[in-house]
């Protein structure tokens, strides 16, 4: 019987170690300055791409963003995927290495800059918007932050709820990202 059992689970650990990890496919985590980026959303891969652009558009490139003034840096990941172009944006009052939080309603108010750290996920067809809030958090962590050189790298996580229907919530998971404005 005992042997038995020590076969069983021997098989089902070498079955578990054929399976992919969860961020298997998304970009590796550097810190140089690559202009790569990922996460998951709701289990689904989303990759940073740019469009090379045509004779009438400039080229869309696949993270914008950095830093910005002497007290802000945000971020947003431009991603293809089937519900149309996926937007995945940070924000947060950061200029150094550190973990900022994701945990209040972001105010609509007018052009000017929240006093906080946000996580938004937007996608283009059909046009939804989910934004972290009070009880829909995550986090930003800056494991890289080089203002002169303009390289800034990091990971984040986060919940996000659709800002037009409250019941409807997506989980960001395994983000990372390698930015050089």
């Amino acid at each position: 019987m005992k042997s038995t059992c020590c076969a069983c689970l021997s098989l089902a650990l070498l079955g578990a170690c054929g399976k992919d990890a969860p961020d298997a496919g998304l970009p590796p985590a550097t810190q140089t300055g690559a202009n790569t980026g990922g996460c998951l959303v709701d289990g689904e891969r989303f990759i940073a791409t740019g469009t090379s652009g045509t004779l009438l558009s400039n080229p869309i490139p696949a993270l914008s963003g950095g830093f910005y003034n002497d007290s802000v840096y945000w971020l947003s990941m431009r991603c293809s995927t089937p519900r149309g172009i996926a937007h995945v944006t940070l924000y947060a009052h950061a200029q150094t290495a550190g973990t900022y939080p994701f945990n209040r309603r972001v105010a609509s108010v007018g052009g000017a800059m929240p006093r906080f750290g946000y996580g938004s996920v937007s996608f283009s067809n059909p046009y939804e918007y989910y934004v972290t809030d009070a009880r829909h958090t995550g986090r930003l962590v800056l494991t890289y932050a080089n203002k002169n050189a303009g390289i800034s790298a990091g990971t984040f996580e986060f919940a996000a709820v659709n800002v037009r229907d409250s019941t409807n919530s997506i989980k960001v998971t395994y983000g990372r990202f390698d930015s050089k404005q």
